[in-house]
This record gives C-alpha cells, sequence and structure tokens, in this order.
C-alpha cells in the first residue's frame, strides 16, 4: 500500500507548474576535463579559469583514481601503487559502498559476493574518457541507494564525423626505469548514422611490495546508431582481465597468516631485504584455513569482468527526452596459491594427525584452485525529462537483482591446509550462490527558477530492497521515501550560494548480507539473531562561489550528515576466547567538515589553484565498543590540503606542479579488542614537464613524491617514495 501511495503522488506531482528559466550551475559538483586539445585552447581555458572545474591533462595517469588525488574531499587508503581493489577511496569520509561509480549514466560499482565490494577503476582506464564529473554528497534525486557520499561519472569520447586516433605510452618506476608502463589507444568516428568508439590499454607493473605485481588488459567498444525521428541506440561492451599478485608479508614476526600485532618480536624485521616492510594479504571469502592465509610466491588471482548495456534515448518536443537502459554484469575471479613450507610450519600444530608434514607437500607446488563467481546482476533504468513552462523535470525509474555467485574449489592440498588447533581437516567444500537481492528506485524532480535569482531544486525519491536469507530462514524488506530540496541564489552574475537538505538511503552489499548472516548464527551475544537494517543519512550541503572575470574563482563548501543503522564490518571479539569473528552490524554515525578551494590567473599563462579541507567524525552505538574507544570513523583525514600551478612557458613547454599534504587518519588495529592508532601526517611534491611538439604529438617527463616522503595510505601498507616517468601522447 505504502509503495501504490509513493507512485501515486510521484505522478501527481508530473504536472508542471509555471516558473522562470532553470539555473544551470550546480554549486555541489566539480569536473575533471580529460582533453589535452580543448584545454589549451584559451578560449576554453579562460572559461574554466572562472568555475570550479579542476583542469588535467591525461599524460600523466593510468586511471581516474590518479586524478581524484587532487580533489581535497577525496581520500585514499590504498594498500599498493597499482591494481588495489580493495575499498580505497572516500569522499566527505564516505567509503566505497557510500559511493556511485558510473560510466556513460550506467553503474559499473562491483556487487561483490565475498571478501568486499569495491570501485575498480582498472575497469575504466582512461583511453576513451574525455569528462569526468563528482558530485559530492546526496542532493541529486537520481543518484540513490549506494549515493550517500556521492557519484562519480565518468563519460566516453563520442565519435563525430571527423575521425579521432590517439596513441598513449608511459614508462616509468621507482627503481628502474621499467618498472610499469600503460599503452592504450582510442578510436572513434561517425559514419553517416552509425558511430563506433573503441578503447584499448594494457598494463603493467613489477612489484613494489612482495608478490605484489600487476597486469591488466582492457577492451571497451560502443557503438552509436542513429535512428528516425532523433532516436539513438548505443550498445556498450566493457572486458577487463586483470592479474595481481597477492601482497606477501615481509615482517618476520613469526606469523605469516596475521600481521595485526606490532609488538610481536621481528615485526618491523624484513624477510626479504628487496621489498619494503610490509605487512601481507590473504585471499577472502569463506573460513580462512592455510591455504587462503600463508601466501606463497606467485600467490594470485585473475579477474575477469563482462559489463553489457543497450541504451535507447529519444528526444521529443524541442526540450524533452526518454532514455532506457538495460544492463548485465559477470565478473569471476580464479584464485591460486603456492606452498611456502617455511611460512607454514611457523603455524602451530595440532593434535596426531592434525600436524603439518612438509614433506608431502613440494615447495612452491599449487595448494590452492579456486574460482569465485562475484557478480551476475542485472538491471534496467529508465527516465525522462522535459523543459516546459520553466520547469525542467526529471523523472525514471531503476531496477536491480544483486545476484552473486557460487564458489567452486578446485583443488586444495589438503595437507597444507590443515589447520592444527582449530581442528580444520585440510578439505575446503564449495558453495552455492547466496540468494540475490532486489533494488528498486523511483525518483522525480522538478528545477525552476523564480525572479531570476533563485533556483529551486526539488524532488522525492522512493527506495525498496528485498532479501531472502538462507542462513537465517527468514525475508526481509525494507523501503524509504527521501525528500530532497536544494536552493540556489545569485547575488551577482558571479556570484552564487546554494543550500541542499535531503535524506538519502542504502541497502547493505552483497557482502555485508553474507558476513551479517554469519554473524548473526555466531557466539557473540550482541551480534546473535541480529541482521542488518539499511542506512538512512540526513545530510545538508552548504556551498558559496565567487567567480572573477576570466581569471579565477574562490568557493567555501560545508557538510554534515547524520547516519542512522551505519553499518560497521570490521573484526570482534568471541567473548571468553583469543579469537575473532567477521562482524557485521549497525550503529550511528556522523560525519561533517568545510573546504576552502581557490583558482586565481595572476597572468595570462600561469594557473594557480590551492584547496584545504577540514573533515571530522563521530560514532555512537557501537555495540563491539561500549566504551566507545574508537570514537570516530577509521582512514578520515582531518586536514587535507592541495596546491598546483601549471605554468605555460611558452607555446610548446607547460611546466605543471603540485603539492598535497594529507594530515593525521586515526585507523584501528585489527585485534580482538578495541585498539586504534593514527598514520602521521605526510606531505608529497610532484611535478611535470610537457612538450607539445606539434598539434598531434606531446612528450611528457614526470616525477611524484620528488622529496622521497615515507607514508603509508593504509596501516601496515608503504606507499610509494620518488618515481618518476615519461610518456608520449598522439592524436588525430
Amino acid at each position: 500500500m505504502k509503495k501504490t501511495l509513493c507512485l501515486s503522488f510521484l505522478a501527481f506531482l508530473l504536472v508542471p507548474l509555471p516558473a522562470g528559466a532553470a539555473s544551470k550551475d550546480n554549486l555541489m559538483q566539480d569536473v575533471f576535463v580529460l582533453d589535452t586539445i580543448t584545454v589549451t585552447d584559451e578560449n576554453k581555458r579562460e572559461e574554466l579559469h572562472g568555475s570550479s572545474a579542476v583542469v588535467v591533462e591525461n599524460n600523466r595517469s593510468n586511471t581516474i583514481a590518479d586524478f581524484l588525488v587532487r580533489d581535497p574531499e577525496v581520500s585514499f587508503k590504498r594498500r599498493s601503487a597499482f591494481g588495489d581493489s580493495n575499498d580505497i577511496i572516500s569522499i566527505r569520509g564516505m567509503d566505497s559502498k557510500r559511493i556511485m561509480l558510473n560510466l556513460d549514466g550506467r553503474n559499473i560499482g562491483s556487487t561483490g559476493s565475498v571478501g568486499g565490494s569495491y570501485m575498480d577503476f582498472g575497469t575504466i582506464p582512461l583511453d576513451n574518457i574525455e569528462r569526468i564529473e563528482i558530485l559530492k554528497g546526496g542532493s541529486s534525486v537520481e543518484y540513490g541507494n549506494a549515493a550517500l557520499g556521492g557519484v562519480i561519472n565518468a563519460f566516453s569520447r563520442r565519435p563525430k564525423e571527423d575521425p579521432y586516433l590517439s596513441f598513449y605510452a608511459t614508462m616509468g618506476g621507482w627503481g628502474d626505469v621499467y618498472d610499469f608502463h600503460n599503452v592504450r589507444g582510442t578510436y572513434s568516428q561517425k559514419f553517416n548514422a552509425v558511430g563506433v568508439s573503441l578503447g584499448l590499454s594494457q598494463q603493467h607493473a613489477d612489484p613494489f611490495l612482495r608478490n605484489n605485481y600487476y597486469n591488466a588488459f582492457h577492451f571497451n567498444p560502443k557503438v552509436y546508431l542513429d535512428l528516425p525521428w532523433r532516436g539513438e541506440l548505443i550498445f556498450g561492451y566493457n572486458y577487463s582481465q586483470t592479474e595481481r599478485g597477492l601482497i606477501r608479508s615481509n615482517r618476520a614476526d613469526g606469523v605469516p597468516n596475521n600481521d595485526a600485532n606490532p609488538n610481536l618480536p621481528g615485526y618491523n624485521t624484513k624477510i626479504d631485504s628487496d621489498y619494503p616492510l610490509a605487512s601481507g594479504e590473504t585471499f577472502s571469502g569463506g573460513t580462512p584455513t592455510p591455504a587462503m592465509t600463508v601466501i606463497g610466491d606467485d600467490a594470485h588471482w585473475t579477474k575477469y569482468r563482462h559489463m553489457m548495456d543497450i541504451t535507447y534515448r529519444q528526444e521529443f518536443l524541442d526540450t524533452g527526452f526518454f532514455e532506457a537502459m538495460v544492463f548485465k554484469n559477470y565478473e569471476s575471479r580464479r584464485e591460486k596459491n603456492y606452498a611456502d613450507n617455511a611460512a607454514r610450519a611457523l603455524l602451530p600444530g595440532g593434535p596426531n594427525g592434525m600436524k603439518y608434514n612438509s614433506s608431502l607437500t613440494p615447495e612452491g607446488s599449487l595448494v590452492l584452485d579456486r574460482n569465485l563467481v562475484m557478480d551476475q546482476s542485472y538491471g534496467y533504468k529508465f527516465k525522462t525529462g522535459i523543459e516546459v513552462l520553466g520547469n525542467a523535470l526529471l523523472t525514471g525509474i531503476e531496477y536491480k537483482q544483486v545476484k552473486p555467485g557460487a564458489i567452486s574449489v578446485e583443488y586444495v592440498d589438503r595437507n597444507y591446509n590443515k589447520a592444527g588447533p582449530n581442528q580444520w581437516t585440510g578439505n575446503m567444500a564449495s558453495s552455492e550462490a547466496t540468494s540475490p537481492a532486489d533494488v528498486f528506485g523511483i525518483f522525480f524532480a522538478d528545477k525552476f527558477t523564480a525572479f531570476d535569482v533563485l533556483t529551486f531544486d526539488f524532488g522525492l525519491r522512493y527506495d525498496s530492497y528485498s532479501h531472502s536469507s538462507d542462513e537465517m530462514g527468514k525475508r526481509f524488506f525494507e523501503d524509504k521515501v527521501s525528500p530532497k530540496f536544494m536552493l540556489t541564489y545569485d547575488f551577482t552574475e558571479n556570484q552564487s550560494a546554494s543550500v541542499a537538505v535531503y535524506q538519502n538511503f542504502r541497502t547493505p552489499t552483497g557482502p555485508e548480507l553474507l558476513h551479517a548472516a554469519q554473524a548473526a548464527s555466531s557466539v557473540v551475544p550482541y551480534l546473535k539473531d541480529k541482521y542488518i537494517k539499511p542506512e538512512t543519512a540526513r545530510g545538508i550541503d552548504l556551498a558559496y562561489k565567487y567567480a572573477f572575470s576570466n581569471s579565477g574563482f574562490v568557493k567555501l563548501t560545508g557538510f554534515y550528515y547524520n547516519i542512522e543503522d551505519y553499518i560497521m564490518q570490521k573484526s570482534v571479539p568471541i567473548p571468553n576466547s583469543t579469537s575473532s569473528i567477521q562482524g557485521v552490524y549497525n550503529m550511528d554515525a556522523e560525519i561533517y567538515g568545510a573546504t576552502l578551494s581557490a583558482g586565481y590567473a595572476p597572468i595570462d599563462c600561469l594557473m594557480l589553484r590551492a584547496a584545504v579541507t577540514r573533515q571530522d567524525s563521530k560514532k555512537h552505538n557501537d555495540p563491539a565498543d561500549p566504551n566507545n574507544i574508537l570514537e570516530k570513523l577509521d582512514y578520515i583525514p582531518d586536514w587535507k590540503a592541495v596546491a598546483s600551478a601549471e605554468w605555460k612557458i611558452n607555446d610548446q613547454w607547460t611546466l605543471d606542479t603540485s603539492l598535497t599534504y594529507v594530515g593525521e587518519r586515526n585507523y584501528y588495529v585489527s585485534t580482538v579488542t578495541p585498539q586504534k592508532d593514527t598514520l602521521h601526517p605526510y606531505t608529497t611534491l610532484g611535478a611535470s614537464l610537457r612538450y607539445r611538439v606539434d598539434e598531434h604529438l606531446t612528450l611528457e617527463a614526470y616525477a611524484d613524491n620528488i622529496t622521497n616522503t615515507q607514508y603509508e595510505e593504509s596501516w601496515g601498507y608503504p606507499a610509494l617514495g620518488f618515481n618518476a616517468g615519461v610518456s608520449l601522447k598522439w592524436e588525430l
């Protein structure tokens, strides 16, 4: 009944109201432009100087994540410099599970089934990307569910009648000039009613941390077909294959499957002097037995990802459009581990036949071969919009079935996999796919201007989610109506301010559902028979911008989010035991902060930019931390500041420098009792020198972390020190 009432109310709101023309500016959005020819055009450059857009070229980066580092409200906790597919990014303190990543309007965040959901930036290399938009906060009614913290929209280059060809190559490193390389190419062209667009890339990186090598291949064709009466049909396919070596522990602490205790002797002693001191990784998903946690040389996973979609767009009247999209994901991961007998022998043995016998397992032999189907999701999205009587109306419906797959154990060495005191026999069973979850949303928005200076942007969004828990034998259903309102006031042509007040709704991810169900059947009292609820976030965003005439801007933003039933995932202790389990449960959290940013061109050939962000958080009602020892969310920097200067020396030479400061970040030490620690602040300096040979060819030499600052984004995993490289880009 509630759903029917919501749909009826939204249909009623489709009746337009008279008003003035809608404002086009969105102070909650930042833009990255990745087009060297466009950016070097003087008229375009002056236009961008007067906005909050961050202008970069794509001659020095491998993925979208490399550009986002320059945003002060975006923070990272990468374990490795290449191919890290963990939960590595946050916007305004909201992590990957609370950020939506879209490519040409299609959500491409990984659903995941075990181990965790994540943003795989490797699936969108920059071979065919023209523009990146970052929408901060949850003020947009179009994006629901996973968009509490914001939305990252990447847009492909659309084909035109003139062919576009590009080739890009870079190589560089931290020890040798060939530690990594990246080669990518782009082709797009329109032939009468048919347009084609193609991106292709190949990447490789040697291991900076022990065993952590990386190889990736990406292929992204799109076909655009013009239809009668201003219609268009788009066929998209995105394929990526990535191989990533798991980081092997380089700590001689005697515990090869867990580096959580820095007080152990040998914790700060290297095993292999060729690599930095770092903690290790384990295969995730399932019970952590030795075949998954004692990592040998060449242990790796290979991920295959297919994303298919079809989009139909129809324009009507002069200002209306209708768009329908259907999509399908398929992602699998093949995992292999190899024997390290010396490390395996460090684990305590069990009684009688439970002891490990190294003579039965040859050094370097295969001990685990497992295939995981991570994502089989599919869905659709319909939306339509029109400008009528001064109203910009938008409404739509979307559905997604979050569908993980099965886990197939192809081989396990039972001798290597014996777990000693835990009494594991060494066997590892396959498992069927867990039940899918259904996510549904419908939204409506209206934007109009009154008195030529006030722009009203309001909307409603209805979200529902249902899931059957095989472990608990129950079916759960949750839904929520979320109102959103934004007011923008244009003081003058160059000065404006906005305030947005809204509510958002986030449903649990596949891994959260799985771990929560397992935790609900555990021996931990506060998790027993508990099932996680969806999150409800109430937020307010403030923004003020003053644009100088063709010379720069000043922008001030503020934000506050109150998240009810915040879903926490971390190791929690088992009472009267030294062990822990992966706990997923609800608590409450607050995140708040402010940012001051500015850009100024004192002379035509020089552009200066700077920004600083102050962030903080609080958590409440954490059942795993009743004494509130860990009073904040982890890995949110208290301060982050960035500054850059782009000097166009002449028509050929351009010097670009950037300085980044990241403040203290609290993190949780992964122990069975609540314990926190702090990562120290750090500052890095980068620079690039570009030479434009002609209108087609650009050469570049660049260096990052020039001062060789030693720091960590994630506890236990050192980041790259000084590294440098060269690149070339050819365009036609």
